[in-house]
């Protein structure tokens, strides 16, 4: 029987959402609330800020939060950070030095804290607004009134669970990718989550983290898990779980490593639960 379901969330759950992501799409939302009827537990977890996952399973009115952020660099369960892999402020300094060096079609640099700080290099940008705009309209995250480089210098104990690096174009981000991974061989996690967006994180944080904990904690095995997920930085969950799917809008890497391809997070959560029905 399948136990526990985790998702991944942007290009996953969710796809197709409205006004704002946390507004799913009727099938997304109709399956989240056949999930909890069957009793199977539901987890998320996000290249975002752990605030995401909290705040989602909270609103859809699951009683057990258990959720990872930051690609497994901070796992939360019920009310406790169980796991937490920051990333050390000598490596976002060479990631940093590298960027603005060989890379000025990066547009935005901004590292994200284990407790949804949000620090950016220039306050003053129009993207900084909007960033603002962001945290305030979903309740999740703040923009610190220092700058990155004051940060550098002067952490003020704030964990970074994430770098975020935008830039201007598809080539020059694939261009980054490269180099940053040559040169900070494996020292980071580095995920492209979108066309021009790069997440760095700590070398011991992805994804299967999550999966690990999940497994020796509630003492699951691979056949009882189910995964769901779009892209290459949800691979890593793939390898802990026998149920496995991935999006058709998604990475065709991943499709390649997944048991069954999906057209929505809905379309495996009810494919999982006639699986449990067929079990009986």
């Amino acid at each position: 029987m399948i136990k526990w379901i985790v998702s991944d969330l942007d290009g996953t759950l969710f796809e197709g959402h409205g006004e704002t992501v946390f507004d799913l799409s009727p099938a997304n939302e109709a399956a989240l609330q056949a999930v909890q009827n069957a009793g199977i537990e539901f987890s998320a977890a996000s290249g975002r800020m752990i605030g995401y996952g909290i705040h989602l399973l909270e609103k859809y009115g699951f009683p057990q939060i258990r959720t990872a952020g930051f690609n497994g660099a901070v796992c939360y369960d019920q009310g406790q950070f169980v796991v937490t892999h920051a990333l050390a402020i000598r490596q976002i300094r060479q990631i940093v030095e590298i960027t603005r060096k060989a890379f000025p079609q990066c547009v935005m640099i901004q590292v994200q804290g284990l407790n949804s700080e949000r620090i950016l290099a220039n306050l003053q940008d129009p993207i900084a607004e909007h960033v603002r705009k962001e945290c305030a309209k979903l309740g999740i995250g703040q923009v610190m009134d220092f700058t990155l480089d004051q940060y550098l210098d002067d952490s003020q104990g704030i964990l970074a669970g994430k770098l975020s690096l935008t830039f201007d174009s598809q080539k020059a981000c694939l261009a980054a990718c490269r180099q940053l991974s040559e040169q900070l061989d494996h020292s980071c996690f580095i995920a492209q989550s979108g066309e021009r967006l790069l997440e760095i994180g700590s070398g011991s944080a992805h994804k299967g983290v999550f999966i690990d904990y999940l497994k020796q904690t509630y003492s699951l095995r691979a056949n009882e898990i189910a995964v769901i997920g779009d892209s290459l930085n949800d691979a890593e969950m793939f390898a802990g779980a026998d149920h496995t799917f991935a999006m058709q809008s998604g990475s065709p890497e991943l499709q390649r490593k997944a048991g069954h391809i999906v057209e929505s997070a809905a379309d495996a959560i009810n494919w999982c639960l006639d699986y449990n029905v067929r079990q009986v």
